[in-house]
């Protein structure tokens, strides 16, 4: 690249990125090109033979105070400040001590800032103030050799890695989310991975895996478990696991994904205290809901602000009873033999049922004005492709090209060619559904709408808090069939995620926060993700000579970046 007659030189590494869902590259400053040679940066070494430019992480030069040395320091520094906070290092050292405590959390620090293969952090351990900011030994390896057997040394020390789930779970709140997710692998030996149910969608045998988070979507626990095996019995294992490692007075905020009869029906019976969403469902029930829901619309004494938010709220009852043998006819009928039925508090049998719920029915005013609105936009432009059309087989066409819609939509064949009308009680129904969501919770728990709010505001973070990259961060899918070794790569990438999590949420409460002044965010705050943020650090360095040390200077995005984490003072960074 060439600027006012001088040239500078960079590289473009690329890698794949499960934030992007693709492959994103990274832009570095090499230095200037002087008479076609490259002139590396400060603190970098260029070999012309090899190619090789990395930071000079050994002897930089000899001067009177020694040898010296400079590594990439602010992305660390920033990694080291959120786990003081979070008291991360902490509960390490009380669970595995604190030599091996030091070497996880340095694992930690180079997979939060590059989420790739454990076999690649060497490189990014190497190049970073990484051993100096964690007190180790400078000579410490971490090839990919010894990263392996750490990940077997944890995935084997159960008590350690329980002591240290337990110490997160009751330092939290007592709110805790719950997620399954499933990791496809290639591994022939891996006793844990089964033909299940791939929410990956490829054809690859899974491992299930179970995450609990805090509200914030960071972790405090997650449990492996055999791909087959059915989402009630992981629900019941994570209830037991939490509860023996101090949860026991939590309430569970769940995804849609755990809404079955037969799991609400175990949480109800054991006193579980939870709150989930309900599927909209097209069911006579369910159109009950959203009728009532929609006649209540303008009605100020169901009106309810939350958040900058105003919502039309419906409050009822729900019960549920077991249906002996229901499910006798089904393949499944060894996950539960047993269906369910749910009855609204009108109906005359509502008392006979086991079990009840508070049902909270919402309907966002601002969404379903947008989303009725989408829907308009998308039919009008369906029946413009369909009317006049002379297809070979019209039902085929149409089902084709109005897709989900087909349902709103009927046709019928004429002499000028095929012609569409919308279904009138169709499409006034589906316009009553939109912006309508449905949150359960065992009845009598005393919520009221703001509490339930709160809880759907964190519906989503789940999918963000549990292994960013679950196929290793670099698009691939983990061979590995050893469990400890699984088990003690999942426990890493758990505890960089705690780091992750917290960035994210920062990231996300500055890009909204409208008390703060455009200028006085870092640039382009709203489109940074961990990684990014994390990156743009990179330009921080610490040398490092005999008995002392100094750090490179910063820029404004920088201390923007430190001041948005609450970190400094900048001063005292370098002592």
């Amino acid at each position: 690249m060439e600027k006012d007659g001088k040239q500078y030189m960079y590289r473009s590494t690329s890698h794949y990125s499960k934030e992007k869902g693709g492959p994103v590259s990274d832009v570095e400053y090499m230095g200037r090109v002087v008479d076609g040679k490259l002139r590396p940066k400060k603190g970098y070494s260029y070999d012309e033979k090899t190619g090789r430019f990395e930071p000079i992480a050994s002897v930089v030069q000899k001067r009177e105070g020694g040898v010296v040395r400079t590594l990439i320091f602010g992305d660390v520094y920033l990694l080291d400040a959120l786990q003081r906070r979070l008291k991360i290092l902490d509960d390490l050292v009380a669970a595995f001590g604190d030599e091996e405590a030091r070497r996880i959390m340095a694992v930690a620090f180079a997979y939060a800032i590059r989420p790739e293969a454990l076999m690649h952090m060497s490189d990014v351990i190497e190049r970073r103030a990484i051993r100096e900011t964690l007190k180790l030994p400078v000579d410490l390896d971490f090839s990919s050799p010894r990263i392996s057997e750490l990940t077997e040394r944890i995935g084997k020390q159960t008590d350690c890695v329980d002591t240290f789930f337990c110490r997160r779970i009751t330092g939290s709140e007592g709110e805790f989310i719950f997620d399954l997710t499933t990791e496809s692998t290639y591994s022939s030996r891996n006793t844990w991975a089964e033909w299940g149910r791939n929410k990956d969608r490829v054809n690859l045998k899974v491992i299930g895996l179970g995450l609990v988070t805090d509200r914030k979507g960071r972790p405090l626990m997650f449990y492996i478990y055999p791909g087959s095996m059915s989402d009630k019995v992981t629900l019941k294992r994570m209830v037991e696991d939490v509860a023996r490692l101090g949860g026991e007075d939590a309430t569970l905020v769940l995804d849609r994904g755990f809404l079955s009869p037969g799991n609400v029906m175990y949480m109800l019976e054991n006193h579980v205290d939870f709150v989930m969403p309900m599927v909209v469902g097209n069911n006579h029930l369910m159109k009950s809901v959203v009728t009532g829901i929609s006649e209540l619309v303008g009605d100020v004494k169901h009106l309810h602000v939350h958040g900058g938010r105003s919502y039309t709220v419906l409050q009822l009852q729900m019960g549920i009873r077991r249906n002996k043998g229901g499910n006798a006819a089904r393949k499944t009928v060894w996950e539960d033999p047993d269906g369910y039925d749910l009855l609204s508090q009108d109906d005359q049998e509502f008392g006979s049922c086991e079990g009840f719920l508070d049902v909270f029915v919402f309907r966002d005013t601002a969404s379903a004005g947008e989303e009725v609105a989408g829907m308009d936009v998308a039919l009008d432009g369906i029946i413009h492709d369909i009317e006049g059309a002379h297809p070979r087989d019209p039902a085929k066409f149409f089902q084709k090209t109005a897709g989900s819609y087909a349902n709103l939509l009927e046709f019928t064949m004429t002499k000028e060619g095929m012609h569409v009308e919308i279904k009138q009680n169709a499409h006034t129904f589906a316009s009553n559904r939109k912006g309508v969501f449905v949150m359960i919770t065992p009845a009598g728990s005393g919520r009221g709408c703001d509490d339930i709010l709160n809880a759907y505001d964190v519906r989503d973070i789940i999918e963000d808090g549990f292994l960013e990259d679950k196929s290793e961060g670099d698009g691939r899918t983990p061979r590995s069939g050893l469990k400890p070794n699984i088990r003690g790569r999942t426990f890493i990438r758990m505890v960089a995620s705690i780091m992750r999590m917290e960035i994210l949420s920062r990231i996300s409460e500055t890009s909204e926060d409208k008390r703060v002044r455009p200028e006085d965010k870092p640039r382009d705050i709203e489109k940074r993700t961990p990684t990014s943020l994390l990156g743009s650090l990179s330009n921080i360095e610490m040398v490092y000579g005999e008995g002392w040390k100094r750090m490179t200077e910063l820029t404004k995005d920088n201390r923007l970046i430190f001041k948005m984490f609450d970190v400094g003072p900048m001063s005292d960074m370098g002592n």
